[in-house]
């Protein structure tokens, strides 16, 4: 049946076997539940990434600008496409009409592919920073250059999954069938280039990138200690660790999007395959993962960055709970104790100084390129407040 439009389906009885309507409604409640905790943690980490850099002046630096844009195209994310999906899983016919069909893998494509654009960007700039210090650095009208291209990118290459699909109504005699389909001569390999764009390509430029760093910190590292009074640093460790955990997660949340894709042909291929429950859970848990990878987002490039964590730490909220001055419950009411020492334990109270000039204290000494050859790096001990030298921590 290539040509619906020359088949009259009224005729016909659609086979009621494949008739199911909606998901049970137990189900429906098991993954409203298991997407409510991650839209409402990543709505409200964007949401304090943006605000900690537009209200801060001194978190407004070129690289924080790409990721408080990051953090927008992912809160936009969060906010738009997982009831999108959520609707269109549950119901077996399509009920987002000709408009959501358009829409649905547009956006959440252009904002996926906005995001992993800019993260591309910010593993770039953390190279130049501290591997490649004579190259010129990012300014604010770069960055600003950089994130109108993200944007024109994103909508560029997602724009195909608006243009080829198409919403189709069928009229069985006993059935009315509502769906959104894809060219199929055209999309199914366009697949790959998506998958290669918000995976693949980001993928190998945070490798690169990060190996080249860990390697320049490395060899600084045994400079330092090799000195006639060498300094305890443990950078390359913290480095590691957080680079490690960058690339981990994100190959973990998107790695089964990629396998789906690439398996996809094989599945629409054989008509029995798609009406397996395994492979409906399938779908379901890698677009999990895609927004669970937006919604952690600003945990990692956040809350592991001293600058951005003593900014959090002047949030309303934090001052409440940090503040010595701060009158704790009554000992009877044990929930809001509860809650407030946890507050104290994991979001807030950092042991960082409150000043916002940029510059990094960790155990009583900065490190900064101050030099443009690579052999020229020195540990700077006791660095003046305003120094224009940025530090490594920032740029991790």
């Amino acid at each position: 049946m290539s040509d619906d439009s020359q088949f009259d389906f009224s005729k016909w009885d659609f086979p009621e076997d494949r008739i199911w309507l909606h998901i049970p409604e137990s189900e429906m409640i098991i993954k409203i539940c298991t997407f409510v905790p991650v839209l409402i943690f990543g709505l409200i980490g964007n949401y304090i990434i943006v605000r900690l850099i537009v209200k801060n002046r001194a978190l407004r630096t070129p690289t924080n600008l790409i990721i408080a844009n990051m953090a927008v195209a992912d809160l936009l994310t969060l906010l738009i496409c997982p009831s999108m999906f959520l609707i269109n899983d549950f119901y077996q016919n399509y009920l987002l009409g000709s408009v959501g069909c358009k829409l649905e893998g547009f956006l959440e494509g252009a904002f996926l592919i906005t995001a992993v654009l800019n993260l591309s960007a910010v593993s770039y700039d953390r190279l130049t920073a501290i591997v490649l210090p004579s190259e010129a650095r990012l300014t604010m009208r770069g960055a600003k250059i950089v994130i109108f291209f993200t944007w024109l990118a994103g909508i560029l290459i997602a724009l195909p999954l608006a243009i080829y699909r198409t919403y189709k109504v069928r009229h069985w005699k006993n059935f009315t069938e509502m769906y959104c389909k894809e060219n199929p001569s055209i999309l199914p390999k366009y697949w790959y280039v998506l998958i290669t764009v918000m995976v693949w390509l980001p993928l190998a430029i945070m490798l690169i990138c990060y190996t080249a760093i860990f390697y320049k910190l490395d060899r600084y590292e045994k400079r330092v200690l090799n000195r006639e009074h060498p300094l305890t640093v443990s950078y390359k460790k913290t480095v590691a660790r957080t680079l490690f955990i960058i690339t981990i997660v994100f190959v973990v949340l998107r790695l089964p999007f990629t396998i789906l894709v690439i398996m996809r042909d094989r599945i629409i291929a054989n008509t029995e395959s798609m009406i397996k429950s395994s492979f409906r859970i399938f779908w379901y848990i890698s677009q999990y993962l895609m927004f669970l990878n937006a919604a952690i987002n600003p945990v990692i490039y956040g809350y592991t960055n001293d600058n951005f964590r003593r900014a959090y730490e002047q949030l309303p909220l934090c001052k409440s709970c940090c503040s010595p001055k701060t009158m704790l419950p009554k000992p009877k009411n044990t929930l809001w104790k509860s809650v407030k020492m946890w507050l104290r334990k994991n979001l807030c109270c950092f042991k960082t100084t409150n000043d916002f000039n940029g510059s990094l204290r960790n155990q009583n000494f900065n490190v900064g390129f101050i030099n443009d050859a690579i052999e020229e790096d020195k540990v700077v001990q006791n660095k003046p407040k305003g120094s224009g030298n940025s530090t490594i921590e920032e740029h991790i």
